[in-house]
């Protein structure tokens, strides 16, 4: 179809372009918005309890078996588990990103079913989960009273009961869990002196209680085969007890005298909390805590909104004096950083119309990029919502950058047409005709040479294919867009709305810019007669460019995401091991008091006995500190506020403290540093790893660019060693099992069934009363019976000692391990933080001890190096596609040659402005190779054709200079322009926009002023390199 055709029939292309602002417009409504892209790889989690065992005992009978039939799983990338001394395991296999995560789930659900039959009947009885981790919290509710009569286990079953189900079913999320939750069971407090006296035993309790609290079916009267009757009748019995009164009359035993002994008799029975291992509150108040996270690839602020409605309709029928805050939600940080990525777009657009308008000089033909543009933008959201895509800092990101090139089409056509009426005095109409006649094929190359740089890129596997995709796709397709309405709108509008010039003199402004403009062309003009004259030097300059280049690529540190103020972070407090709950408590209190007193703090969270590095542990304390809207705070600087409370907790003497912010991208590590892991391998022992730990702490601790260093490494905590005589315990005919079930189920509380409640299932638990299970005198109470039905104290039995064990043992990929965390110093980067880290490792470690990495910092290990592929992938394209076109292996490379010269600016650029080499200002290189392609294509486009009406080189590449130079000046300028928004930005999610834009605008700017010197004097040199190939 020739272009005539749309300039002839120019309703027919608004048509076309009113249909793409259409589906644009459906697209932009229906697209989910989120962070980021879905780059966060699957990982699933298994948790398992063994009451009352040691974390050695968990390590040797729980994660041997179920971690030996998890390694290897498909796709897996590694595996970290925890065992507790509270009895706790939990395991994350952490797998490829390309993994389908509900596949997953279900191959790691069969393999731990295969472990089962090798794991302890009680872990099966307790139950083991797998689940999906859903990727990030979303935002975190709190439900309060003032009233003291709701405390807190009165609010966290009430959460429990009317609130978690209902947010259940909220459409997108994902899980809700009920923080330092105190779920109702039903609590046997047993005195043993009494059991003793009674000559009773825990198991003599345990039977009575499975025997009498059960559900059992009872039968039916009337059942076939019978005759004579006409009805059936269920028969009901008395299933599992409800009531604390009821638990009370249960009968232990009947003595021959026809007296009863009852649970009464030898135990206090109460309704209340499960576990009191943990405390959670809102600045400093009681609170019940839910945590929500969303379901991968739901729309975060669709799914926030829904829960607030649906927290909204709860909240009316809560009992006066509850009442509910959502302290933390993800969203206001996605849609602030958002909208300020919308305002950024908006600026640049103003900043890109008005250099238009100084370019071209006359209103009419400044409307027709102005319609253009916005079209081209618009039309990327339908086909965004076609691949699949959110709305995200990646896509927003490549439209503002996509602005810059699309524009230039619009710009080429409309200078074109103007150039063709003034020199040739036709008409608008015949103007247009004549114009497109000649450009419709080098648009179309142009914007094909930009798909070749951007498509092949986003093939890359992993974290860094999925963001460069998302990213590369969206640029391609409003640059195809953008192609398609200049060879159909833009005629069509030239044809109607340009007018020849009046003839009247311009303003001064104009006259101005005018001049500016042809005494630039000039001197342009003189430094490419100069360079070609200095050939040598040009050459030896060209050279040190590259060094430069390579040296600067060495010198700017490396990353991999910039760190982001995501409105919070995160304290932990760490008293020494074994400190109990109440001392940790009164720690936790003074630090939330001075948290509270700063200005810029508006809620503070606290999870008491529980840590992100420890899991559930008396001696730790959680806090997560909320900060008041960007612009409410008196600190616009994280990092000092993080400075001022770390002063402060320095002083505290009975606890260290840990500062993290969070993950860079949620759901992704525990926290926004490095997390490595050291593992005992080979014969290393436990003992071995913890020198190592120190070793390597005590040497990164001497390091100016690390801080915030902490290890998930806990020192070795009392333990009392109970060495019982078999021999002694097999000649009175007492068993094994008696002995060990005796002492944990009084000392550690053991769960024997359930029983109903609010059309709920609730557990029963069996343990000694406090001051039976404080010392270790107290085991003398504790009785066995023999075969002869004498009772036995345990302490008959066997010795105690004091000795000192791991509170909690983690692993990884199957070895004894400890995770360091911290984070690069203000200045340095976490490239530079990781290789200290792997520099001190193989200096002062052994080699029995392994190095690995997690989290984010594998993802960042694994992916660097790969900036060098993408960009030799970019160059080799624009090589292959040009040679192609001009069927010449040798013209490409004046285009390919002229390349770096803009990589020297941007890498300066970012080196000056104290920035980073991450995967935002990789993404903004391969911007650049598109861009500064683009501008030499022009130049050596219309030199090959005049070399080929029979001009010499030098005339031929001077011409094409002259000619281009305008519109290669105005479009770089409008691009550059439109970067200045993301050079200065700044509020949440600005490190982004800084990282792709100073980059690429520093980039932009070398290119025009002094890349464009080189493009012509390649052209020369590649023409006599190819004579001297011809004679040959």
């Amino acid at each position: 179809m020739k272009l005539d055709f749309f300039i002839d029939r120019p309703i027919f292309s608004t048509v076309l372009s009113v249909i793409i602002v259409i589906v644009g417009l459906l697209g932009l409504v229906m697209l989910p918005v989120d962070q980021y892209p879905r780059i966060v790889p699957p990982v699933v989690k298994i948790s398992a309890s063994y009451p009352g065992a040691s974390a050695q005992t968990v390590t040797q009978a729980v994660a041997t078996p179920i971690e030996q039939e998890l390694n290897g799983t498909p796709g897996m990338l590694y595996m970290e588990s925890t065992s507790s001394n509270s009895g706790g395991f939990s395991a994350t296999v952490t797998f490829d990103i390309d993994t389908d995560a509900d596949l997953a789930a279900v191959e790691i659900q069969n393999r731990v079913k295969q472990a089962e039959a090798r794991l302890p009947a009680e872990v099966i009885q307790n139950g083991i989960s797998v689940q999906k981790q859903a990727s990030s919290r979303l935002m975190t509710i709190t439900l309060l009273s003032t009233d003291p009569k709701f405390d807190e286990i009165y609010l966290s079953n009430y959460a429990t009961l009317n609130v978690l189900d209902m947010l259940r079913r909220v459409k997108g999320v994902g899980s809700v869990s009920n923080v330092g939750s105190r779920y109702y069971a039903m609590q046997i407090w047993v005195q043993p002196d009494r059991l003793a006296n009674l000559g009773l035993t825990v198991q003599d309790l345990q039977k009575a209680l499975k025997d009498q609290n059960r559900e059992s079916a009872a039968g039916v009267l009337g059942q076939q085969p019978i005759t004579d009757l006409d009805v059936t009748i269920p028969i009901t019995a008395r299933g599992r007890l409800s009531s604390v009164g009821e638990f009370e009359e249960i009968v232990i035993r009947a003595n021959p005298d026809g007296s009863l002994i009852r649970l009464r008799d030898v135990a206090r029975v109460s309704l209340e909390a499960s576990s009191y291992s943990t405390e959670s509150g809102i600045n400093g108040g009681n609170a019940a805590v839910m945590n929500i996270n969303m379901l991968p690839g739901a729309n975060a602020m669709e799914v926030a909104r829904a829960v607030r409605e649906t927290m909204d309709e709860i909240s009316r029928n809560f009992p006066e004096g509850i009442s509910y805050k959502i302290p933390f939600d993800m969203t206001s940080y996605i849609s602030q950083s958002i909208k300020e990525v919308y305002h950024t777009l908006f600026e640049a657009l103003l900043l890109v119309i008005l250099v238009v308008f100084l370019s071209l000089q006359n209103w009419r033909a400044t409307l027709i990029p102005t319609i253009a543009v916005p079209i081209s933008l618009i039309g990327t959201f339908g086909v965004m919502l076609a691949f699949g895509f959110s709305l995200n800092m990646m896509t927003l990101l490549g439209l503002i950058l996509a602005i810059g090139i699309v524009v230039d089409d619009a710009i080429v056509v409309v200078e074109a047409v103007e150039r063709t009426m003034d020199e040739e005095g036709l008409s608008p109409y015949e103007a247009t005709k004549k114009a497109m006649g000649g450009l419709g094929s080098a648009i179309i190359a142009t914007s094909l040479v930009l798909c070749a740089v951007f498509v092949p890129v986003s093939f890359l596997s992993g974290i860094t294919g999925q963001l460069y995709r998302q990213f590369t796709i969206t640029i391609a397709v409003s640059v195809l867009i953008s192609t398609f309405v200049a060879l159909t709108l833009s005629p069509a509008l030239c044809a109607l709305i340009l007018r020849p010039e009046s003839g009247k003199k311009k303003n001064r402004l104009f006259r101005h810019i005018n001049l500016w403009l042809a005494g630039g062309n000039k001197f342009y003009e003189k430094m490419i007669r100069g360079g070609v004259r200095h050939s040598k030097r040009m050459l030896t300059l060209f050279g040190l460019t590259l060094v430069a280049l390579w040296l600067l690529n060495k010198v700017v540190p490396q990353s991999f995401m910039p760190q982001e103020d995501q409105g919070y972070f995160t304290v932990e407090l760490e008293l020494p091991e074994g400190a109990t709950l109440e001392r940790t408590r009164r720690v936790t209190e003074r630090a939330m008091e001075f948290l509270m007193s700063c200005e810029d703090v508006e809620y503070v969270l606290n999870v008491t006995g529980s840590s992100p590095r420890v899991g559930t542990n008396q001696s730790r304390s959680q806090l997560t500190v909320i900060l008041k809207p960007w612009d409410e705070r008196k600190t616009s600087d994280i990092r000092k506020l993080m400075g001022r409370v770390r002063e402060e907790m320095r002083r505290y003497p009975e606890s260290k403290v840990y500062l993290s912010t969070p993950p860079v991208i949620p759901g992704l590590g525990a926290s926004g540093g490095f997390e490595l892991v050291l593992e005992a391998r080979g014969n290393a022992s436990y003992s071995d790893l913890q020198h190592a730990v120190d070793t390597l702490l005590h040497y990164a601790a001497q390091r100016k660019e690390l801080t915030g260093l902490s290890s998930s490494m806990q020192k070795d905590i009392p333990q009392l060693y109970f060495d019982v005589d078999r021999d002694k315990a097999q000649m009175l005919g007492v068993p094994m099992a008696d002995i060990f079930s005796t002492v944990k189920t009084f000392t550690g509380s053991v769960y024997v069934n359930d029983f109903n409640l609010f059309n709920r299932i609730y557990r029963v638990y069996i343990q000694a009363e406090a001051p039976y299970r404080a010392h270790q005198e107290n085991l003398g109470l504790f009785f066995v019976r023999s075969a002869d039905k004498a009772m036995i104290p345990i302490t008959a039995l066997g010795t105690t000692s004091y000795t000192t064990g791991p509170g909690t043992i983690r692993r990884f990929n199957m070895f004894n391990a400890a995770t360091i965390s911290g984070e690069a110093a203000q200045g340095y980067s976490s490239g530079q933080a990781m290789a200290i880290l792997e520099q001190i490792a193989r200096r002062h470690l052994p080699p029995t001890i392994g190095v690995e990495w997690s989290g984010l910092s594998y993802q960042e290990k694994h992916v660097s190096g790969q900036a060098g592929y993408v960009l030799a992938l970019a160059f080799l394209f624009v090589f292959l596609f040009l040679a192609a076109q001009y069927e010449s292996w040798l013209i490409p490379v004046a285009v390919i040659l002229s390349l770096p010269i803009a990589g020297i600016g941007a890498y300066l650029g970012n080196w000056v402005c104290g920035l980073e080499n991450n995967i935002y200002f990789q993404i903004g290189l391969v911007m650049l190779v598109g861009l500064v392609a683009k501008n030499a294509i022009l130049i050596v486009e219309f030199a090959k054709d005049e070399v080929e009406k029979g001009h010499d080189t030098l005339t031929a590449v001077i011409m094409a200079a002259h000619l281009r130079f305008r519109p290669i000046v105005m479009t770089s300028l409008a691009f550059i322009l439109g970067m200045l928004p993301l050079v200065f930005a700044s509020g949440p999610g600005s490190a982004s926009r800084q990282g792709i834009g100073t980059g690429v605008f520093f980039g932009m700017l070398v290119a025009i002023t002094v890349g464009i010197v080189f493009v012509p004097l390649f052209f020369v040199w590649v023409y006599k390199v190819k004579e001297k190939w011809s004679k040959r």
